[in-house]
């Protein structure tokens, strides 16, 4: 194709820059673009902005455009190095429709970022799609990311949800905080101790820090200390799922205590060690063979079927009615009596935890809220790291959480643009 084609200098938006479109090859799998300096270049620093009109050498490069359809378009650019005045060594002339930092088109690199934050897609889906490397649509990922994080606005929360979840093993965990309300995480910081909330209140600020009315959280001491300091006055509300899921260990406990190192024979030690995952069940949970075993169990040890009973007359406090606040701390205090009297120590130490939490446990019945959303959050978080066969790094798990569950890169705009 002779000389150069105002179409098709429209069609690769080269219109107003330095260079044309001087000839276009269609194979069966890809289309490839041959594109040059107009006549009379204009060579531009990258550094300085200054223009020359004099080349030190030129080169092609091979450009990635964006796809159509089943073809690639690759574009062949001749570029230019320049002797600048404010650089002792040649530098590359600026190239407008070029990524800073990869060799596609700026235009290509925009359509990534927009699949990406859709959340329809996941990195790997992005690289199969568009048939790049893994890594590299991980560093657009990751850059485009970072980039909307800058200008990411935390909107002013009234009732929060504050949980950790693990990054990796070895007990390496995150910190995050969740808009109750919205039910979108708006916050994620490294680690779960005092620091990792403090980042979150010290960046909203007192005034907004003061509109916080509830902070519903495990009763993870770091947590509580922070929100004592930042929000004294939210109410602290315990959340049911862990109160619940240390109230099962604290059985779990009584029946190792029981079948490990007791005086009790050893046929019966061997059969409250095979209750393990009967005694964790609800009793309307329970087949009527199971059933069967825990009233077997009185005979076997009675304590352990007390605590057992303790256990399911305990699930009776979550339905009291936010009215019925002094019911339900007298419940807890006549719970926590004859706790005290089945003399088993896993059961004793639970009844000290509630002891310690009255006012937070209290809280739940107040205000009817629960970190309900802060686990279903955890689930999404749970999925996110198996789509990705786990994270290495651990900036980019926080972008891609505040991304999949939080309103990260819902308004995306084009860097280019």
């Amino acid at each position: 194709m002779a000389g150069s084609h105002p179409i098709l200098n429209r069609l690769c938006n080269l219109e107003g820059t330095n260079f044309e479109v001087r000839d276009v090859k269609v194979h069966e799998n890809k289309v490839v673009w041959y594109i040059e300096h107009k006549d009379k270049p204009e060579y531009i620093c990258p550094r300085c902005n200054k223009v020359h009109d004099a080349a030190f050498e030129k080169r092609w490069i091979k450009i990635l455009d964006t796809p159509q359809g089943f073809q690639k378009h690759i574009w062949y650019v001749k570029r230019a190095r320049i002797l600048c005045t404010c650089s002792l060594s040649p530098v590359v002339e600026l190239i407008s429709f070029r990524s800073k930092h990869h060799n596609m088109t700026t235009r290509f690199v925009d359509y990534i970022e927009m699949t990406l934050c859709t959340k329809m897609f996941t990195v790997a889906d992005v690289s199969r799609l568009f048939g790049i490397s893994y890594s590299l649509a991980y560093k657009i990922d990751h850059e485009v990311l970072f980039r909307l994080v800058q200008d990411h606005e935390i909107p002013d929360p009234i009732n929060l949800s504050v949980d950790e979840t693990s990054f990796r093993k070895r007990h390496r965990y995150v910190t995050i905080v969740t808009d109750a309300d919205r039910g979108k995480a708006i916050w994620v910081s490294e680690g779960n101790t005092k620091a990792s909330l403090d980042q979150f209140f010290q960046i909203l600020g007192p005034e907004r820090c003061q509109k916080i009315k509830t902070v519903a959280r495990d009763l993870h001491k770091p947590y509580e200390a922070s929100c004592n300091e930042y929000v004294p006055q939210a109410l602290q509300v315990a959340d049911p799922f862990h109160v619940v899921q240390r109230l099962t260990q604290s059985i779990d406990d009584c029946r190792k205590e029981l079948s490990v190192g007791s005086a009790l024979r050893v046929g019966k030690r061997k059969i409250i060690s095979r209750m393990n995952w009967i005694l964790r069940f609800k009793q309307i949970n329970l087949s009527v063979q199971q059933s069967k075993s825990i009233e077997a169990l009185k005979k076997v040890n009675e304590p352990l079927y007390e605590a057992y009973l303790l256990k399911e007359y305990f699930y009776e406090f979550f339905l009291f009615k936010p009215n019925e606040v002094k019911q339900a701390e007298c419940f807890l205090i006549n719970w926590i009596v004859e706790a005290f009297k089945v003399k088993l120590k896993g059961l004793q130490d639970f009844a000290e935890y509630i002891k310690r939490n009255t006012g937070q446990l209290l809280n739940i019945i107040l205000t009817g809220r629960s970190s309900a959303v802060s686990e279903g959050i955890n689930s999404k978080i749970s999925v996110i790291k198996k789509m990705a066969y786990g994270y290495k790094n651990i900036q980019y798990f926080m972008l891609k959480i505040l991304q999949r569950a939080g309103t990260l890169g819902v308004n995306w705009t084009s860097q280019y643009h």
